[in-house]
């Protein structure tokens, strides 16, 4: 019989969290009948199982941040400290998906492979059209090209030479979603939840020019010709080059440069130039920036992590609200005040997050809806 990996990675992380109600327990129940699921389950809760995959993990961030949260444990009240059990909330849980699928091969049956949120993403097409791009279905516009969706990226093919003017299409992603689109140079595109971006379907000979909203990385490919990134309080001009573009709106643009050389120019004419490591800052205000930052912080999310080092908590579970397309209310405002420092699986529920706040005693939590409340 085919298994279906999610459901019984899902039942399992809610077993461990000890959040199983009614007919959950019941099938969870059932599922430890079957011997391999319980010695995956069981190998999970073994202190010797624990420490083998901590030291096989030693080179990932998430270990690194645990190291930084121990060294830092007396030194502030205020900050998180991820205890055993919280540890085992972010790191441990999704090896309950790698031993499921190790023992799915042994079996012989296939288990899927989850290659993006399953969430709506649209595409404006040049005609006006909006289509549900998820749906898999071939696309052809004007110009000659056709849009697919192929293992998980948005590719555009040029099916004849002609030359036209420009088409332009917009991806819009929603709020819990992402999508990861080949533009016609060859440039990678990641774009987050919340967030759109407008481009040419080829673009033309002089130049490269994109609009965005949100948040987006690119992966400039080196042509010759300039790129250009516009947002509404100004623009990014580069080469080729790696950087996030972060334009959400209501709030101040931020460009981070993790490789090669961007020049940023805001609505009033002013110009900075960024080398790796560095970031523009556009306030609403007009005013341009520029700092040093620890680039994960800001483009960590197109490899699978939240990082945040001594961030506001307000500021972060407004990143992951957007991301999880959840609201958040703070039963007492000074929760918003207390500082949160790790490296969080972007691909986990936002329980597994809301453990370790539990585990840290600060804060305490519970769900409605799709609310999240939190309190002292």
């Amino acid at each position: 019989m085919k298994r279906d990996l999610g459901k019984i990675v899902a039942l399992m992380r809610k077993a461990y969290s000890e959040v199983l109600q009614g007919e959950e327990q019941k099938k969870f129940e059932q599922l430890l009948k079957d011997k391999h699921l319980r010695d995956v389950y069981s190998e999970v809760g073994d202190d010797a199982y624990l420490e083998k995959h901590f030291a096989r993990y030693e080179k990932y961030s998430p270990e690194k941040a645990y190291e930084i949260f121990e060294r830092n444990r007396r030194r502030d009240k205020k900050r998180f400290v991820l205890r055993r059990v919280a540890v085992a909330a972010c790191f441990i849980l999704p090896l309950l998906g790698l031993g499921v699928w190790m023992m799915m091969q042994e079996e012989k049956q296939e288990s899927p492979v989850v290659l993006a949120k399953k969430e709506s993403v649209q595409l404006k097409l040049s005609d006006g059209r909006v289509v549900d791009i998820l749906q898999g279905n071939e696309i052809k516009e004007q110009g000659g090209s056709t849009i697919r969706m192929e293992n998980g990226q948005l590719l555009y093919k040029q099916d004849s030479v002609r030359e036209s003017e420009l088409v332009y299409n917009e991806l819009i992603v929603p709020l819990g979603g992402e999508c990861y689109v080949v533009l016609d140079d060859g440039t990678r595109v990641w774009v987050n939840a919340g967030s759109r971006i407008k481009y040419p379907v080829r673009f033309s000979k002089k130049e490269r020019v994109v609009a965005v909203k949100g948040e987006v990385y690119f992966d400039v490919t080196k042509d010759g010709r300039p790129f250009v990134v516009e947002t509404d309080l100004g623009k990014v001009n580069v080469l080729g080059t790696s950087f996030g573009v972060r334009a959400y709106e209501r709030e101040s643009v931020l460009t981070t440069l993790v490789s090669g050389k961007v020049m940023f120019t805001g609505k009033k004419g002013e110009r900075v130039t960024l080398s790796p490591g560095e970031q523009a800052v556009a306030s609403l205000t007009g005013e341009l920036t520029m700092r040093e930052v620890r680039v994960e912080e800001y483009v960590g999310w197109k490899d699978g992590w939240y990082i945040f080092k001594e961030k506001r908590l307000e500021e972060v579970m407004h990143t992951l609200a957007r991301w999880y397309d959840v609201s958040v209310f703070y039963q007492n405002p000074k929760v918003k005040e207390i500082q949160f420092t790790g490296y969080l699986k972007r691909y986990d529920s936002i329980r597994t997050f809301l453990e370790v706040l539990a585990a840290s005693e600060e804060v305490k939590y519970k769900i409605d809806g799709n609310v999240v409340i939190l309190y002292q």
